[in-house]
């Protein structure tokens, strides 16, 4: 496989960060965080192996393979050394990861709407679930075309669960969204960072308590009004904050 796309941005010989983007997205998320850093850090934005300009996995890799593939090129390819690594979303799923298997690579974590723990699901959503699979695989079973599938695949999946077809990641995505990191969580030794939106449905602030709450160093901040891809934007400034802290500690 290809090494992984990644652009550099920020003072050489200055701390190191990482930066890693949510599923399907690409390094650009996180241009404005590090430009705005960029007298202070010397940072390293990468297209996550299948996304933006990087080269699909040839299995389908779960987020294990994702971190023992990032540990090895950052550590051993690239010889980084040490880093702070910011992810969002499946880029935090991937940073969770190295915290247990990686931990030696991690000078801080900063979770930005990380996934990896499961949120509460209510016997009302459960069964609505339910129902909605069944309807989902009766109407499967009588698709006559892909046209059909695809339509069906819009009404009834996420909007990640859509694109993932179009990409050629369902595999990786199913993988990977179906992962519980709990039991694993609190074998992370690096202060953790854990920053979410109030207003966030795909990884809701209950999921950015859980973890922060099983990290033994973790800490939890709510960015009220921001949803999952405005904390990118309008947020920026709290995760450029939580990166400054992180350098200088």
């Amino acid at each position: 496989m290809q090494a992984p796309n990644y652009i550099r941005i920020g003072t050489p010989g200055a701390p190191k960060v990482v930066f890693a983007h949510g599923w399907g997205r690409s390094h650009r998320d996180f241009i404005p965080v590090a430009e705005a850093l960029a007298p202070s850090i010397d940072a390293y934005l990468f297209d996550l192996p299948g996304h933006g300009k990087s080269e699909r996995p040839d299995e389908a890799w779960g987020t294990v393979e994702y971190a023992e593939y990032m540990a090895r090129y950052i550590t051993v390819d690239m010889a980084l050394g040490s880093c702070v690594w910011v992810g969002h979303s499946f880029g935090g799923r991937v940073g969770l990861r190295l915290g247990v298997q990686s931990p030696g690579m991690l000078d801080h974590l900063v979770i930005v709407a990380g996934a990896g723990v499961p949120r509460t699901v209510t016997t009302r959503e459960r069964w609505k679930r339910k129902w909605n699979g069944r309807k989902f695989q009766k109407l499967k079973a009588a698709a006559k075309t892909e046209d059909d599938l695809i339509a069906l695949e819009k009404r009834f999946g996420s909007p990640d669960y859509v694109m993932s077809r179009e990409t050629g990641m369902r595999d990786i995505f199913v993988k990977t969204i179906s992962e519980d990191q709990s039991p694993d969580l609190h074998r992370i030794p690096t202060p953790t960072t854990c920053i979410y939106g109030s207003a966030d449905t795909e990884t809701p602030p209950e999921i950015g308590k859980k973890i922060a709450s099983l990290v033994p160093n973790g800490t939890y901040i709510e960015c009220p009004h921001y949803d999952h891809i405005s904390i990118l934007d309008r947020g920026r400034h709290q995760i450029a904050l939580a990166i400054k802290e992180a350098v200088t500690a």
